[in-house]
């Protein structure tokens, strides 16, 4: 009795003093302590956590406590706007109120499973504040699996509508799947996996049964959802969530998240040095490889080339990467796009505009908060940028509009604040990466001509993920690509040289050496007349009017003979008029480039003998020397492997010898 007595005293002091303190602070104008409402679930983490990432910069100008206070206040905001359960086919069945774009088959769309993974994230992450949140977590969760996909009922169909017949009858979209999936580790280390949900259990079967069986392509990218290919090259950045993958990695086990995670790295740098090497920037859509911005109305809308509202979320989902698991390669890509948006917006968040070209161009005419955000989220990484990050973080924290904003605005706090914890370690300081790569292996030559030879060598692998290669031609690096192949150029004439091959993973890591291997360039000379020029071409199939055979041997680098889409075995042949001594072939690829090809010669159309053959073309061009010179009147490249999700297609078709 005496100690429950003097609790409750003690209680009603503290009372007193807070009261007192909040006025006197409210009277100098100061804000008031933030109160943490009565955790009722036994949460592990409850917020705030308030966490300082290594390398990453938070608001100075106010406190901690100020900036938990503004998270709390828009949670709650958000909360009563956008969170609903009044589903009559589903009693006890949560959803995130929102707006849906596409076609609803006649169903009223109420929300969609990308606002069911914004709202399970944020729910998790407000657990401890929110006193009823593992209810509300239980009761989206609850819609998520009763709105199954149609494809794989393992994700969820990408809409919410107050009817049983709309569960199972949508297929799915990416990027909800790779939040709910991520927001399952969260609940179980918020609430232990115990429970009538075992949260860890269903976010292993949706990472390995639903998102890598469905979503995780053959080239290792990420499609559009489950009603997309497993072979495209289709994906959406916003998709990319890094931060995701590695807590997949984490729970799982399986190296092929770490292998997405690498392989989105490397497309990001390669579409960003041709398209956006200033800004940093990237289009709503990406198709090809090499990496391209897909066409207007691609997808969704004009923009869909452009840096729109779908790549207005990568900011943070690259920047996450880097505050959570220390991959510099998240922290160079963030700072880029800072320092072009400080530069374009003079310094004022309420500048940036909703839209932007790849080159800098804004398309836009506002601000909206799911612009902004991103883009004092990717300001983080670098203390240069504290001004901005004080100034956009009382941008957004007022800032309310709808559900999409909102949502995407309110995450971004979380993870301004410091309130978005690290669900796969017990700190936040990354463990640092010592083990090296594998060392390459069957490391091997190709003499293409006088001047030029080609390697390849089978992929190393690496504990966290190899990012890139180093070559060496006897002792001197000679190139860095992020593959399995290289073409070393401008060598000289009947000439030895000898190649070795390192790995490289993002820690600096360096593999032992590959074996040396050694090549002799070709005698031949790789100069001459271009004896296709103006010849009849003839090809297996055409793709659509301007694009005809004649186009390759037209001497005209701007036009191009395109095969039709989705074929292997496609072929274009050149007539020489007569038989030729035919000692090298020039071929310049559009972005639809043949992975595997011949080369052949024939002196009648029907039979044909092979030239050259390869299975490690990678596009561009191609400029082929015979070791011995081939004879025929008809000279023909036969696709046999493509190297995209389209058909072949070449600017150039080139062939040199003589009579």
């Amino acid at each position: 009795m005496y100690t429950l007595k003097s609790n409750k005293k003690m209680m009603k002091l503290t009372g007193l003093v807070l009261l007192c303190l909040t006025m006197l602070m409210t009277l100098l104008g100061a804000p008031a302590p933030f109160q943490s409402k009565a955790h009722a679930a036994g949460e592990l983490k409850p917020f705030p956590q308030q966490v300082s990432y290594p390398g990453i910069i938070k608001p100075n100008h106010v406190t901690q406590t100020a900036l938990n206070s503004a998270v709390s206040s828009y949670y709650d905001y958000w909360k009563g706007k956008y969170l609903k359960n009044n589903l009559s086919s589903l009693p006890g069945g949560y959803y995130v109120k929102g707006d849906s774009t596409g076609d609803t088959e006649g169903y009223t769309g109420l929300g969609t499973s990308e606002g069911q993974g914004y709202g399970m994230v944020i729910t998790a992450l407000m657990a401890g504040y929110d006193s009823n949140a593992k209810t509300i977590y239980d009761g989206l969760f609850k819609t998520a699996r009763a709105f199954k996909s149609s494809v794989n009922p393992n994700l969820m169909g990408w809409i919410v509508a107050d009817s049983s017949s709309a569960q199972g009858h949508f297929d799915s979209a990416t990027d909800g799947d790779l939040d709910i999936a991520y927001s399952l580790i969260l609940a179980d280390r918020q609430w232990g996996s115990a429970g009538t949900i075992n949260y860890l259990a269903e976010a292993k079967k949706m990472i390995t049964n639903g998102i890598k069986v469905s979503n995780v392509t053959t080239n290792n990218r990420l499609n559009l959802g489950d009603w997309d290919e497993k072979n495209t090259l289709n994906t959406r950045p916003s998709d990319w969530m890094l931060s995701h993958l590695r807590a997949f990695n984490e729970v799982t086990g399986d190296q092929v998240w770490l292998d997405v995670i690498n392989n989105l790295y490397n497309v990001y740098g390669q579409f960003s040095t041709t398209y956006s090497s200033t800004t940093g920037l990237i289009s709503d859509f990406v198709i090809n490889n090499p990496p391209k911005p897909a066409p207007s109305n691609f997808l969704e809308d004009t923009y869909d080339n452009e840096y729109n509202y779908n790549a207005s979320r990568v900011p943070l989902r690259i920047v996450m990467d880097y505050a959570f698991y220390g991959d510099t390669r998240g922290r160079d890509i963030a700072n880029k796009m800072a320092v072009w948006i400080k530069g374009k917006t003079t310094g004022t968040p309420g500048n940036i505009k909703d839209g932007y070209q790849l080159n800098g161009t804004a398309r836009g005419s506002y601000a909206t908060a799911v612009f902004v955000s991103p883009f004092i989220s990717a300001a983080t990484t670098n203390s240069a940028h504290q001004a901005w990050v004080n100034s956009g973080w009382d941008w957004m924290k007022n800032k309310k509009e709808g559900y999409f904003s909102d949502s995407f605005n309110l995450l971004n706090m979380l993870f301004i604040s410091g309130n978005w914890w690290i669900p796969t370690a017990g700190s936040v300081t990354p463990t640092p990466d010592t083990q090296a790569p594998t060392t390459p292996s069957n490391l091997t030559t190709t003499v293409v001509s006088s001047n030029q030879i080609n390697l390849s060598w089978t992929a190393s692998t690496d504990n966290v993920g190899v990012v890139g290669y180093q070559v060496f031609r006897g002792s001197t690096q000679v190139g860095t690509p992020t593959g399995t192949t290289f073409n070393d150029t401008g060598l000289t004439a009947s000439t030895a040289y000898s190649y070795k091959v390192k790995a490289v993973d993002a820690a600096g890591n360096l593999s032992a050496n590959s074996s040396i291997v050694t090549a002799t360039t070709s005698s031949t000379p790789t100069t001459g007349t271009n004896l296709a020029l103006g010849k009849t071409a003839v090809a297996s199939s055409v793709e659509e009017a301007g694009l005809e055979a004649s186009k390759a041997t037209d001497g005209n680098s701007s036009t191009r003979w395109a095969s039709i889409e989705g074929n292997n075995n496609e072929w274009i042949y050149v007539d020489l008029t007569v038989t030729q001594s035919v000692y090298r072939v020039k071929l310049n690829w559009e972005d639809a480039y043949a992975k595997g090809y011949k080369i052949q010669v024939s002196n009648d159309t029907t039979t044909w003998t092979d030239a050259y053959t390869t299975t490690t073309g990678n596009g561009a061009i191609d400029d082929i020397t015979f070791t011995t010179p081939k004879t025929g009147r008809y000279v023909r490249v036969l696709g046999v492997t493509r190297g995209t999700a389209y058909g072949y297609s070449l600017f150039d078709f080139e062939v040199y010898g003589g009579s």
